[in-house]
């Protein structure tokens, strides 16, 4: 496993392509922190394609521009899916509109709890 850590996350990297993305307390996390995480990731792994689990520490913002590039084909080159969680309400309602507004290119779902976000994921991983 892989640890990568900035002021707005913490990303590890599991030798499966399994990788957890957990947002800092009380951060506005942008699309520089966005790029800045499928670079870490691919340089790690070159050519994978990881299956994403994101969440947050507790409450945590996401910018416009960065759901807008998380969304784009550009970015989703080195995700083969995505699980978002939270049992925050406001995160919930974000969440939900990140899928709705957005459409990311890879499946994405949300998921109110961690381990179920988690198994959704490991049976994305058993699909591909």
């Amino acid at each position: 496993m892989k640890q990568f850590e900035t002021s707005s996350y913490i990303m590890n990297i599991h030798d499966d392509l399994f990788l957890e993305f957990l947002v800092k307390r009380d951060v506005n996390l942008n699309d520089q922190d966005v790029w800045q995480s499928k670079r870490e990731a691919e340089a790690y792994m070159p050519g994978k394609k990881y299956f994403f689990l994101l969440g947050g520490e507790e409450f945590f913002q996401v910018s416009k521009e960065a759901r807008e590039v998380a969304a784009s084909e550009k970015f989703s080159t080195h995700i083969a899916a995505v699980a978002l969680f939270s049992n925050a309400l406001a995160l919930k309602i974000l969440g939900k509109l990140y899928i709705e507004i957005n459409r990311p290119k890879v499946p994405t779902r949300f998921f109110d709890d961690k381990s179920i976000a988690e198994k959704w994921l490991k049976q994305q991983m058993l699909n591909n």
